[in-house]
Protein backbone atom coordinates (compact mmCIF):
# COMPACT_ATOMS: atom_id res chain seq x y z
CA UNK A 1 0.00 0.00 0.00
CA UNK A 2 2.97 1.97 0.12
CA UNK A 3 4.70 4.27 3.12
CA UNK A 4 2.60 4.10 6.27
CA UNK A 5 1.95 7.73 6.31
CA UNK A 6 0.83 10.82 3.56
CA UNK A 7 3.47 12.98 3.90
CA UNK A 8 6.60 13.13 2.44
CA UNK A 9 9.32 11.28 3.55
CA UNK A 10 12.29 13.47 2.36
CA UNK A 11 14.71 15.45 4.85
CA UNK A 12 12.99 18.35 6.10
CA UNK A 13 16.38 19.99 7.16
CA UNK A 14 19.79 21.40 6.41
CA UNK A 15 22.76 22.84 7.29
CA UNK A 16 23.17 26.72 7.41
CA UNK A 17 26.44 28.00 8.78
CA UNK A 18 27.19 24.57 10.82
CA UNK A 19 23.59 24.59 12.05
CA UNK A 20 20.68 22.47 11.45
CA UNK A 21 17.67 24.44 10.03
CA UNK A 22 14.23 23.14 8.91
CA UNK A 23 12.91 23.75 5.57
CA UNK A 24 9.76 23.83 6.31
CA UNK A 25 7.63 24.76 9.79
CA UNK A 26 7.71 22.04 12.66
CA UNK A 27 4.42 19.90 12.43
CA UNK A 28 3.28 21.26 8.98
CA UNK A 29 3.78 18.88 6.21
CA UNK A 30 4.83 18.29 2.28
CA UNK A 31 2.40 16.08 0.10
CA UNK A 32 3.82 14.78 -2.99
CA UNK A 33 2.15 14.17 -6.11
CA UNK A 34 1.92 9.97 -5.87
CA UNK A 35 0.47 10.96 -2.22
CA UNK A 36 -1.71 13.24 -2.96
CA UNK A 37 -3.97 11.34 -5.56
CA UNK A 38 -4.01 9.05 -2.72
CA UNK A 39 -5.41 11.65 -0.55
CA UNK A 40 -7.51 13.30 -2.71
CA UNK A 41 -9.01 9.87 -3.76
CA UNK A 42 -9.49 9.28 0.26
CA UNK A 43 -11.20 12.41 0.96
CA UNK A 44 -13.96 11.90 -2.44
CA UNK A 45 -14.95 8.16 -0.80
CA UNK A 46 -15.43 9.92 2.52
CA UNK A 47 -17.26 12.72 0.95
CA UNK A 48 -19.13 10.76 -1.43
CA UNK A 49 -20.65 8.36 1.41
CA UNK A 50 -21.80 11.95 3.31
CA UNK A 51 -23.13 13.09 0.20
CA UNK A 52 -25.34 9.63 -0.09
CA UNK A 53 -26.75 10.72 3.62
CA UNK A 54 -27.63 13.59 2.34
CA UNK A 55 -24.79 15.68 3.86
CA UNK A 56 -23.60 18.99 1.79
CA UNK A 57 -20.50 20.16 1.79
CA UNK A 58 -19.23 23.50 3.25
CA UNK A 59 -16.20 25.61 2.62
CA UNK A 60 -14.97 27.37 5.77
CA UNK A 61 -12.75 30.12 5.73
CA UNK A 62 -9.44 30.16 6.87
CA UNK A 63 -9.18 32.74 9.32
CA UNK A 64 -12.15 34.18 11.87
CA UNK A 65 -11.71 36.83 13.89
CA UNK A 66 -10.44 36.02 17.25
CA UNK A 67 -13.60 37.72 19.50
CA UNK A 68 -16.21 36.29 17.20
CA UNK A 69 -15.06 32.30 17.37
CA UNK A 70 -13.62 32.99 20.78
CA UNK A 71 -16.92 32.14 22.86
CA UNK A 72 -16.65 28.40 21.08
CA UNK A 73 -12.87 27.63 21.73
CA UNK A 74 -12.11 26.75 24.88
CA UNK A 75 -8.92 28.25 27.31
CA UNK A 76 -6.76 25.35 26.23
CA UNK A 77 -7.48 25.54 22.48
CA UNK A 78 -7.14 29.07 22.15
CA UNK A 79 -3.34 28.91 23.70
CA UNK A 80 -2.93 26.60 20.55
CA UNK A 81 -4.13 29.12 18.21
CA UNK A 82 -1.86 30.83 15.40
CA UNK A 83 -2.90 34.72 15.63
CA UNK A 84 -1.81 37.62 13.71
CA UNK A 85 -3.37 41.10 13.23
CA UNK A 86 -5.48 41.70 10.41
CA UNK A 87 -3.72 44.53 8.48
CA UNK A 88 -6.87 46.20 7.39
CA UNK A 89 -9.08 46.49 11.36
CA UNK A 90 -5.87 45.96 13.38
CA UNK A 91 -8.01 43.08 14.97
CA UNK A 92 -6.71 39.61 15.80
CA UNK A 93 -7.30 36.70 13.86
CA UNK A 94 -6.90 33.13 14.49
CA UNK A 95 -5.78 30.26 11.78
CA UNK A 96 -8.70 28.26 11.83
CA UNK A 97 -7.90 25.88 15.21
CA UNK A 98 -11.26 24.06 15.11
CA UNK A 99 -14.08 23.77 12.15
CA UNK A 100 -16.88 22.54 14.71
CA UNK A 101 -16.96 25.19 16.06
CA UNK A 102 -16.84 27.40 12.73
CA UNK A 103 -19.83 25.99 11.69
CA UNK A 104 -21.68 26.33 15.02
CA UNK A 105 -21.01 30.38 14.21
CA UNK A 106 -22.14 30.29 10.47
CA UNK A 107 -25.41 28.50 11.58
CA UNK A 108 -26.12 30.49 14.71
CA UNK A 109 -25.42 33.52 12.59
CA UNK A 110 -28.12 32.97 9.98
CA UNK A 111 -25.23 32.14 7.53
CA UNK A 112 -27.87 29.07 6.76
CA UNK A 113 -31.03 30.78 6.92
CA UNK A 114 -33.59 29.03 10.48
CA UNK A 115 -34.88 26.32 8.44
CA UNK A 116 -33.45 23.20 10.17
CA UNK A 117 -32.57 20.33 10.21
CA UNK A 118 -28.97 20.87 8.24
CA UNK A 119 -26.95 18.58 7.17
CA UNK A 120 -22.98 19.48 6.43
CA UNK A 121 -19.64 18.07 5.76
CA UNK A 122 -16.23 19.35 5.15
CA UNK A 123 -12.39 18.56 4.24
CA UNK A 124 -10.29 21.17 5.77
CA UNK A 125 -7.40 21.64 7.47
CA UNK A 126 -7.31 22.94 11.66
CA UNK A 127 -3.84 24.21 12.56
CA UNK A 128 -2.86 24.19 16.45
CA UNK A 129 0.30 24.83 17.81
CA UNK A 130 2.13 21.59 19.22
CA UNK A 131 5.31 21.83 21.01
CA UNK A 132 7.92 20.62 19.26
CA UNK A 133 8.37 17.22 20.53
CA UNK A 134 4.62 16.07 21.61
CA UNK A 135 4.85 14.05 18.40
CA UNK A 136 1.47 15.59 17.42
CA UNK A 137 1.45 17.42 14.11
CA UNK A 138 0.40 21.27 13.92
CA UNK A 139 -1.90 21.05 10.45
CA UNK A 140 -4.22 18.24 10.88
CA UNK A 141 -6.27 17.29 7.26
CA UNK A 142 -9.77 16.10 8.37
CA UNK A 143 -13.12 14.97 6.51
CA UNK A 144 -15.84 15.93 8.97
CA UNK A 145 -19.87 15.90 9.44
CA UNK A 146 -22.47 17.92 11.62
CA UNK A 147 -25.68 17.40 11.85
CA UNK A 148 -27.89 20.33 13.10
CA UNK A 149 -31.18 20.49 14.59
CA UNK A 150 -32.00 16.76 15.01
CA UNK A 151 -32.21 16.09 18.65
CA UNK A 152 -32.28 12.62 20.63
CA UNK A 153 -31.30 8.83 19.89
CA UNK A 154 -32.15 8.96 15.85
CA UNK A 155 -29.50 11.80 15.87
CA UNK A 156 -27.25 10.31 17.88
CA UNK A 157 -27.55 6.88 16.00
CA UNK A 158 -27.39 8.58 12.63
CA UNK A 159 -24.10 10.62 13.24
CA UNK A 160 -22.38 7.06 14.01
CA UNK A 161 -24.02 5.09 11.83
CA UNK A 162 -22.51 7.05 9.28
CA UNK A 163 -19.30 7.23 10.88
CA UNK A 164 -19.02 3.72 10.49
CA UNK A 165 -20.34 3.48 6.93
CA UNK A 166 -17.14 6.00 6.07
CA UNK A 167 -14.80 3.81 8.51
CA UNK A 168 -16.04 0.53 6.25
CA UNK A 169 -16.29 2.13 2.62
CA UNK A 170 -12.71 3.11 2.44
CA UNK A 171 -11.83 -0.13 3.27
CA UNK A 172 -10.60 -0.33 6.83
CA UNK A 173 -11.20 -3.97 8.07
CA UNK A 174 -10.08 -3.57 12.00
CA UNK A 175 -11.36 -0.54 13.94
CA UNK A 176 -13.16 -0.03 17.30
CA UNK A 177 -15.64 2.95 17.80
CA UNK A 178 -15.92 3.18 21.71
CA UNK A 179 -18.70 5.08 22.54
CA UNK A 180 -19.82 6.56 25.59
CA UNK A 181 -21.66 9.67 27.22
CA UNK A 182 -19.98 12.74 28.79
CA UNK A 183 -23.00 13.80 31.49
CA UNK A 184 -22.12 10.09 32.96
CA UNK A 185 -18.92 10.73 34.36
CA UNK A 186 -19.69 14.23 34.89
CA UNK A 187 -22.53 13.08 37.13
CA UNK A 188 -20.12 10.61 39.36
CA UNK A 189 -17.65 13.02 40.39
CA UNK A 190 -20.29 15.57 40.78
CA UNK A 191 -21.74 13.26 43.10
CA UNK A 192 -18.57 12.58 44.49
CA UNK A 193 -18.80 15.82 46.10
CA UNK A 194 -15.44 16.94 44.68
CA UNK A 195 -14.62 20.82 44.72
CA UNK A 196 -15.07 22.89 41.34
CA UNK A 197 -11.57 22.77 40.86
CA UNK A 198 -11.04 19.05 41.70
CA UNK A 199 -14.07 18.45 39.24
CA UNK A 200 -12.54 20.07 36.22
CA UNK A 201 -8.97 18.67 36.95
CA UNK A 202 -10.79 15.42 37.23
CA UNK A 203 -12.44 15.96 33.84
CA UNK A 204 -8.98 16.59 32.12
CA UNK A 205 -7.25 13.56 33.42
CA UNK A 206 -10.39 11.44 32.66
CA UNK A 207 -9.91 12.41 28.89
CA UNK A 208 -6.31 11.83 28.80
CA UNK A 209 -7.10 8.30 30.44
CA UNK A 210 -4.67 9.32 32.91
CA UNK A 211 -5.93 6.89 35.46
CA UNK A 212 -2.60 7.34 38.61
CA UNK A 213 -3.45 11.44 37.68
CA UNK A 214 -7.20 10.79 38.85
CA UNK A 215 -5.91 8.38 41.78
CA UNK A 216 -3.60 11.61 43.05
CA UNK A 217 -6.16 13.73 43.04
CA UNK A 218 -9.25 12.05 44.76
CA UNK A 219 -6.74 10.92 47.26
CA UNK A 220 -5.54 14.66 47.53
CA UNK A 221 -9.12 15.83 47.85
CA UNK A 222 -9.75 13.19 50.82
CA UNK A 223 -12.54 10.90 48.86
CA UNK A 224 -13.34 8.01 50.55
CA UNK A 225 -11.68 4.54 49.19
CA UNK A 226 -14.90 3.28 48.10
CA UNK A 227 -16.03 6.10 46.04
CA UNK A 228 -12.62 6.49 44.63
CA UNK A 229 -12.68 2.83 43.96
CA UNK A 230 -16.27 3.60 41.76
CA UNK A 231 -14.80 6.23 39.73
CA UNK A 232 -11.67 4.38 38.72
CA UNK A 233 -13.18 1.10 37.34
CA UNK A 234 -15.95 2.65 35.70
CA UNK A 235 -12.80 4.97 33.94
CA UNK A 236 -11.78 1.20 33.05
CA UNK A 237 -15.38 -0.03 31.98
CA UNK A 238 -15.46 -1.33 27.95
CA UNK A 239 -17.11 -3.57 25.81
CA UNK A 240 -20.75 -4.36 25.20
CA UNK A 241 -23.72 -4.69 27.59
CA UNK A 242 -22.41 -5.88 30.08
CA UNK A 243 -20.84 -2.48 30.37
CA UNK A 244 -24.03 -0.98 30.82
CA UNK A 245 -25.09 -3.46 33.59
CA UNK A 246 -21.78 -3.29 36.33
CA UNK A 247 -22.85 0.36 35.29
CA UNK A 248 -26.14 0.21 36.93
CA UNK A 249 -24.83 -1.99 39.78
CA UNK A 250 -22.05 0.62 40.52
CA UNK A 251 -24.58 3.79 40.48
CA UNK A 252 -27.64 2.37 41.99
CA UNK A 253 -30.89 4.52 42.03
CA UNK A 254 -29.17 8.19 41.36
CA UNK A 255 -31.26 8.86 38.33
CA UNK A 256 -28.91 11.84 37.18
CA UNK A 257 -26.27 8.27 36.71
CA UNK A 258 -29.14 6.41 35.18
CA UNK A 259 -30.16 8.35 32.57
CA UNK A 260 -27.56 8.76 30.48
CA UNK A 261 -26.58 4.86 31.07
CA UNK A 262 -30.38 4.47 29.34
CA UNK A 263 -29.49 6.91 26.47
CA UNK A 264 -26.04 4.93 26.05
CA UNK A 265 -28.59 1.49 26.02
CA UNK A 266 -30.74 3.06 23.38
CA UNK A 267 -28.35 4.00 20.72
CA UNK A 268 -25.89 1.03 21.05
CA UNK A 269 -29.35 -0.97 20.43
CA UNK A 270 -29.57 1.03 17.43
CA UNK A 271 -25.89 0.55 15.87
CA UNK A 272 -25.24 -3.07 17.25
CA UNK A 273 -26.32 -6.05 14.33
CA UNK A 274 -25.41 -9.87 14.05
CA UNK A 275 -21.90 -10.04 13.66
CA UNK A 276 -21.28 -6.46 14.48
CA UNK A 277 -18.08 -6.02 16.58
CA UNK A 278 -17.25 -2.93 15.82
CA UNK A 279 -19.10 -0.72 18.15
CA UNK A 280 -18.38 -0.98 22.19
CA UNK A 281 -19.71 0.94 24.86
CA UNK A 282 -16.63 2.90 26.67
CA UNK A 283 -18.03 4.42 30.33
CA UNK A 284 -14.71 6.05 31.00
CA UNK A 285 -15.12 7.89 27.35
CA UNK A 286 -14.84 11.59 27.86
CA UNK A 287 -13.57 13.79 24.86
CA UNK A 288 -11.21 16.40 25.74
CA UNK A 289 -13.28 19.30 24.35
CA UNK A 290 -15.63 21.16 26.81
CA UNK A 291 -18.23 21.48 24.61
CA UNK A 292 -19.23 18.43 24.54
CA UNK A 293 -22.65 17.44 26.63
CA UNK A 294 -23.74 13.98 25.47
CA UNK A 295 -22.85 10.90 23.70
CA UNK A 296 -19.24 10.76 22.36
CA UNK A 297 -17.13 8.71 20.48
CA UNK A 298 -13.61 7.73 19.27
CA UNK A 299 -12.45 5.58 16.81
CA UNK A 300 -9.37 3.98 17.50
CA UNK A 301 -7.30 0.50 15.29
CA UNK A 302 -4.87 -1.95 15.59
CA UNK A 303 -1.14 -0.21 14.43
CA UNK A 304 -2.06 3.62 14.99
CA UNK A 305 -1.47 5.02 18.60
CA UNK A 306 -3.98 7.75 18.75
CA UNK A 307 -7.58 7.82 17.53
CA UNK A 308 -8.63 7.74 14.16
CA UNK A 309 -11.11 10.33 14.89
CA UNK A 310 -14.33 10.68 16.93
CA UNK A 311 -17.01 12.88 17.59
CA UNK A 312 -20.35 13.39 19.71
CA UNK A 313 -23.47 15.51 21.08
CA UNK A 314 -22.61 19.60 21.34
CA UNK A 315 -26.19 20.44 21.95
CA UNK A 316 -24.79 24.16 23.48
CA UNK A 317 -22.31 24.92 21.78
CA UNK A 318 -24.29 26.91 19.48
CA UNK A 319 -25.90 28.51 22.21
CA UNK A 320 -22.34 30.41 22.75
CA UNK A 321 -23.14 32.33 19.72
CA UNK A 322 -26.70 33.20 20.19
CA UNK A 323 -28.42 30.70 18.64
CA UNK A 324 -29.49 27.34 20.55
CA UNK A 325 -29.71 24.18 18.40
CA UNK A 326 -29.64 20.20 18.92
CA UNK A 327 -25.85 19.47 17.37
CA UNK A 328 -24.06 16.52 16.96
CA UNK A 329 -20.77 15.51 14.63
CA UNK A 330 -17.64 13.64 14.21
CA UNK A 331 -14.43 14.18 12.41
CA UNK A 332 -11.41 11.90 10.77
CA UNK A 333 -7.82 12.33 10.61
CA UNK A 334 -6.98 11.99 7.51
CA UNK A 335 -3.80 11.03 7.83
CA UNK A 336 -4.30 8.52 10.45
CA UNK A 337 -7.13 6.34 8.41
CA UNK A 338 -4.53 6.49 5.46
CA UNK A 339 -2.01 5.03 7.87
CA UNK A 340 -4.66 2.42 9.32
CA UNK A 341 -5.63 1.25 5.77
CA UNK A 342 -2.05 0.72 5.46
CA UNK A 343 -1.48 -1.38 8.41
CA UNK A 344 -4.42 -3.42 8.01
CA UNK A 345 -2.38 -5.28 5.60
CA UNK A 346 0.83 -5.44 7.71
CA UNK A 347 1.54 -7.02 10.78
CA UNK A 348 0.60 -4.14 13.88
CA UNK A 349 3.03 -3.10 15.62
CA UNK A 350 4.11 -4.29 19.03
CA UNK A 351 3.36 -1.26 20.99
CA UNK A 352 0.34 -0.43 19.73
CA UNK A 353 -3.03 -2.66 19.79
CA UNK A 354 -6.82 -2.66 20.08
CA UNK A 355 -7.80 -5.39 22.78
CA UNK A 356 -10.78 -7.05 22.37
CA UNK A 357 -12.85 -5.08 24.32
CA UNK A 358 -11.39 -2.11 22.07
CA UNK A 359 -9.10 -0.47 25.01
CA UNK A 360 -6.36 0.30 23.28
CA UNK A 361 -2.99 -1.14 24.83
CA UNK A 362 0.55 -0.33 25.21
CA UNK A 363 3.87 -1.29 26.48
CA UNK A 364 4.55 2.20 26.89
CA UNK A 365 3.70 3.77 30.31
CA UNK A 366 2.10 7.11 28.75
CA UNK A 367 -1.41 7.54 29.35
CA UNK A 368 -3.42 8.21 26.70
CA UNK A 369 -3.19 12.02 25.37
CA UNK A 370 -6.79 14.26 24.70
CA UNK A 371 -8.40 13.82 21.91
CA UNK A 372 -8.01 16.18 18.82
CA UNK A 373 -11.71 16.59 17.46
CA UNK A 374 -12.83 19.63 14.76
Amino acid sequence: MGSLSLKASVSSTSLVAGRERSLIPVGMSTILPAAARRIRHLEQTLLAVLARGGYEEIILPMFEYLDVLAPGLEAELLEKCYQLVDRTTGRLMVLRPDATAQIARTVAMGMMGTQLPLRLCYRTSVFRYEREHAGRDREIFQVGAELIGVDGVAGDAEVLTLLLDCLSQVGLTSFKVAVGHVGFFTALLVRSGLSSEGQKRGEQAAARKDIPLLEELLVREGMARSTRRVILEVLELCGGPEVLSRGRQLVGRDKALLKPLDRLAQVYERLVSPGQESVLIDLGEFRGFEYYDGIVFDVFAPGIGAELGGGGRYDHLMGRFGRTAASTGFALDVDRVFRAIDSSVRPPSPDATVSKVGRRTSTSSAPRRRRSRA
